[in-house]
């Protein structure tokens, strides 16, 4: 086992942002806590590296879940693991494995595969969600191969605070949510709980019934979500210095529909999740250092457990088969960050952190011994933001970040895994042209992510090989933009991208044969793939009363050495557009519409169809901070799949009244 010297490092971190902090002589405000941005991104000349969905905009829309609200932005589209139930933001068709998400800068995820399923997740608490795409900061960290996703939890705004609402959906189901704080010159506090809960959602009217589903109410679609926070802070003197703790729990439940496609080679599963739990504790802190220097510390310790029951059939009663069971999982992740930065004299502002941690996942099914598997993560990155002219800045930086293996034993042999390691090197640099009420950008930036435990050490069911050395995916990202005014209330945005990547990971078959004569696949660095795409979008407030915006996303990638091989979902174009009207001094309309185009579901070719959404949200606002909301979504009752053979909800509606005080 190699000894990484983390202490020793953030130590030398440490001195030097002291030593910065006594340099700068400008006024250059820093970031608030928990957030990250590119150095120097919050001076004008960093326009468009970062795009932001405010939690009063998912509100507004009611995205009650992460995905939701993140499918707002453009650049995003929602992808669906039909198989295990699971709800994901991918951006520009890279991932969340690929594309980190963090709470106010504290990585959220599932230590054994990388995932979470942000449908399980809550926004009532979130007060901005940031999305940077491509080029992200290297301050974040390891594994953002494709960009990076931060969301920033509220905090009072008032000395006393209270919001409550609840509400009825289709499908039999209920929600409610109350969030309370408290505000004072040297702290605040804020705690809340939300609960969702539904018997089932509806398909679409022109869904044909299979074997497994005959329409109407979804088999096996019921949930429940409950989610706990708390979250205090001591601002000494009610200045930018903070500190904060906070502690976060998601209890859920949930059915997992079976496939209900027309794939004679995949059969229906009775699986359910009767338990997805979720524990995360963590500190934060924020401590101004001279005139511009900055620190923030970082610490978390995330738990994670789950119980999967397969069931014989679709009484989800008895176990009895072989193809029977109940898997545990029962995993944790802890580690920290320090980051630190300053001014230094007139042109340049710089940035340096240093992050450790690690995962653990403990499996058995009910029956079986327990199997351990743990990695260690370490990462140092550096960003510097040069001003080269009043117009012209650059900014460059330069991540290293490495993994190693602590504990792995084979699951089938009792044996224990080699040792394996992996090294990156991640540079990257933009620049940034201040034009007329507005910014061009290009950029430039190599990133990584690190095979997770499961890529490296699952049988996949007994379906699949193990590879212990699996090498880090890559991928070289270029992109030219502009994000600024356009016209007279009118401010637009575009860019063109294009990213290479190689050492892709990718599952390749018949590498050997089981003792039943069974072939077995293996997950092997064997992918290349190159994508372009282009970004357009624009919003307005033409007239008082009525803003809008339109977004439209095209991409197109392609495996250079498995030409046969499609890549998933990935749809070419994709388009957004929304009105927002106040139709009365009270009332505010909010008409939207998606599109789509096909999309290959899996990667065996397996394509499902394009579809059209029209949605239509309303709140009235009354006295005394009450106020009643209510819609319409999938307006048309469009019968359309993100994967094949798991259709999504038909025509839905909700209402609900709020209080705030």
């Amino acid at each position: 086992m190699k000894a990484y010297p983390i202490g020793l490092i953030m130590g030398a971190l440490l001195a030097g942002a002291l030593a910065v902090s006594g340099q700068g002589t400008s006024g250059q405000s820093v970031v608030s806590l928990g957030e990250v941005v590119v150095v120097g991104m919050t001076e004008p000349a960093g326009v468009g590296t970062a795009t932001e969905v405010q939690g009063d905009q998912a509100e507004l829309r009611n995205r009650r879940d992460l995905a939701g609200a993140l499918a707002l932005a453009p650049g995003v589209t929602l992808t669906r693991v039909g198989g295990r139930n699971e709800i994901m933001a991918a951006v520009r068709g890279f991932d969340t494995r690929q594309v980190p998400l963090f709470i106010d800068g504290i990585p959220i995820y599932v230590p054994y595969d990388g995932n979470v399923d942000m449908g399980r997740l809550d926004v009532f608490s979130a007060s901005e969600l940031t999305l940077a795409k491509g080029y992200s900061s290297v301050l974040y960290g390891p594994n953002a191969l494709g960009g990076a996703i931060n969301v920033l939890s509220r905090r009072p705004s008032q000395p006393e605070e209270l919001d409550v609402r609840a509400g009825a959906t289709s499908g039999k189901g209920w929600e409610s949510a109350v969030r309370a704080g408290l505000l004072r010159q040297n702290g605040y506090a804020l705690a809340g709980v939300s609960w969702r809960e539904r018997d089932y959602f509806r398909l679409s009217d022109d869904f044909k019934p299979v074997a497994a589903e005959n329409g109407g109410a979804r088999e096996n679609s019921d949930s429940r979500d409950i989610q706990i926070m708390a979250k205090a802070g001591w601002t000494p003197g009610g200045g930018e210095d903070e500190l904060a703790v906070g502690f976060v729990r998601q209890d859920s439940e949930k059915g997992l529909p079976p496939y209900a496609g027309h794939d004679p080679r995949v059969l229906p599963r009775y699986w359910r999740y009767t338990d997805w739990i979720k524990n995360s504790v963590y500190a934060v802190g924020h401590k101004t250092i001279g005139q511009t220097g900055y620190l923030k510390p970082r610490i978390y310790y995330d738990t994670y457990e789950n119980t999967v029951k397969a069931f014989d059939d679709d009484t989800y009663s008895t176990q009895t088969k072989r193809s029977s069971w109940t898997s545990v999982y029962d995993d944790y992740s802890f580690g920290g960050s320090l980051e630190g930065g300053g001014q230094i004299g007139e042109r340049h502002q710089l940035g340096v952190a240093a992050h450790y941690k690690q995962d653990v996942h403990r499996e058995h099914n009910v029956g079986d011994p327990w199997n351990t598997i743990k990695d260690e993560t370490w990462a140092l990155a550096g960003e510097d933001h040069i001003s080269l002219t009043e117009w012209l800045s650059l900014s460059a930086g330069l991540g290293v970040e490495g993994r190693h293996s602590l504990k792995a034993r084979d699951a089938e042999t009792g044996d224990a895994f080699p040792h394996n390691d992996n090294l990156a090197v991640n540079p990257q640099a933009g620049l940034f042209w201040a034009v007329t009420g507005g910014v061009v950008r290009a950029t430039v930036a190599h990133k990584t992510r690190f095979p997770t435990l499961k890529d490296r050490y699952s049988y996949r069911l007994g379906t699949a090989l193990p590879n212990p050395d699996l090498d880090p995916e890559r991928a070289l990202h270029y992109e030219v933009g502009y994000d600024g005014r356009v016209a007279e209330r009118v401010r637009g945005r575009a860019s063109i991208f294009y990213s290479r990547l190689d050492d892709t990971i990718q599952r390749v078959n018949h590498v050997v044969q089981d003792e039943e004569g069974a072939w077995l696949y293996q997950l092997q660095n064997v992918g290349k793939a190159e994508q372009v795409g282009a970004e357009i979008g624009a919003t307005w407030q033409l007239v008082d009363g009525l803003a809008g915006g339109v977004d439209y996303l095209y991409m197109h990638r392609k495996n250079l050495d498995q030409s046969d091989l499609k890549p998933a979902d990935i749809p070419e174009h994709t388009a957004k557009f929304h009105l927002e009207w106040a139709a009365f001094s009270r009332l505010t309309l909010v008409p939207s519409v998606e599109y789509s185009s096909s999309r290959y579901s899996l990667s065996n070719s397996t394509k499902v169809d394009g579809y059209w959404l029209c949605h239509l949200d309303a709140r009235l606002k009354l006295t005394h901070g009450v106020e009643l909301y209510a819609g319409i979504h999938n307006l048309l009752d469009e019968n359309y799949e993100l994967d094949e053979g798991y259709p999504e909800e038909g025509r839905n509606f909700y209402v609900g009244a709020q209080y705030r005080f």
